[in-house]
């Protein structure tokens, strides 16, 4: 598998869905199955530390930076998934 990166092809929603997915599993515990709309903290189990190591896997792997105004609105799998996509739609935009 390659890295994903927003200078990949890979930044489509169900793609960046499934490497998000992939970064999570190195996260929690087990062999639990990982959906969309799990909460990342209820559901997954991860503490304020935890969400703080993810974004920074998360941030590392697809070279941006959340800012901490969209990292308070995220609260599920696909909350992560779908701000990677507006912050990689954004920095299009800007670049343009």
């Amino acid at each position: 598998m390659t890295s994903a990166s927003f200078g990949d092809a890979m930044t489509t929603y169900d793609e960046t869905l499934q490497v998000t997915t992939e970064i999570l599993k190195k996260h929690v515990d087990g062999d639990r199955t990982i959906r969309p709309n799990d909460h990342i903290q209820n559901d997954l189990g991860l503490d304020s530390l935890g969400v703080m190591e993810l974004v920074a896997d998360i941030e590392d792997r697809f070279h941006v930076t959340i800012p901490n105004d969209v990292l308070t609105d995220i609260s599920t799998v696909e909350d992560v998934a779908k701000a990677l996509v507006k912050l990689k739609a954004a920095d299009q935009s800007a670049s343009a």
